[in-house]
């Protein structure tokens, strides 16, 4: 009988209990950040403009910088254990993506590059709103493109469990990608207060805020996983 043949990406994982827990609590927060965000915005209540999602340092924001810092964590904790690079990789990126958002890096750096490249490049001021993010468009390019080289160089010398729980973990990283800059880019079109900023800042914001939870998820379970094989190594030892 044929070996089965081996998955890419494995998201079996998620299906165990303490994971799937984690999995619907976290699940459960996302979507009451989400609907204290709409009826902030359609009703005045809660009060407090930090119920925004689209307004810097948002309670949507914070949760979105936890996520980062947790999957940071359990990161280094998977490489320690598995002794594989690939996810202190990831431990590295989510930890470069948390400090660009929250210290707003994307804005600062791509304002100025903005100036330099309408300066250079005055043809492209007639692109509407797009021109105005040109620069942060670009900034966002060179930190993908060194993030996305960390993970590929580590990601080619890891073995192949290791490098199907990394693919897993990076899946929904790209799925937050897409949020963040073409659902974003997309966002960009519409004015503020009009119904499609509305309905993209629940797309955008709230799409990014749960695109990371099974990342969390994932990386939890395969920790503890890997804790769990270690100490049964450690009990069949002789």
């Amino acid at each position: 009988m044929p070996a089965a043949p081996r998955r890419l990406i494995d998201l079996r994982p998620l299906r165990h209990d303490t994971a799937a827990l984690l999995l619907v609590m976290l699940v459960l927060v996302d979507l009451a950040v989400i609907a204290l965000h709409l009826a902030y915005t359609l009703l005045g209540v809660p009060a407090g403009v930090h119920f925004d999602l689209g307004v810097d340092r948002s309670y949507g924001e914070f949760l979105l910088y936890i996520k980062f810092g947790w999957i940071a964590v359990l990161g280094v904790v998977l490489a320690r254990r598995r002794r594989a690079a690939v996810f202190a990789a990831i431990a590295a990126g989510s930890l470069v993506l948390l400090l660009e958002d929250a210290l707003i890096l994307h804005e600062r750096i791509g304002w100025h590059l903005n100036e330099r490249i309408l300066a250079a490049l005055p043809g492209l001021s007639g692109w509407g709103i797009l021109s105005v993010q040109l620069g942060e468009l670009l900034w966002l390019g060179v930190v993908a493109v060194v993030v996305a080289t960390l993970f590929v160089i580590s990601y080619l010398r890891a073995g192949t469990d290791d490098r199907r729980d990394a693919a897993g973990i990076v899946l929904f990283f790209a799925v937050l990608v897409f949020f963040a800059v073409v659902v974003d880019t997309v966002h960009s079109l519409f004015a503020l207060g009009s119904l499609g900023d509305v309905i993209f800042t629940v797309i955008e914001d709230g799409g990014e805020i749960v695109a990371l939870t099974p990342a969390v998820a994932l990386a939890f379970a395969l920790a503890t996983d890997s804790a769990r094989s270690g100490s049964e190594q450690a009990v069949t030892t002789p």
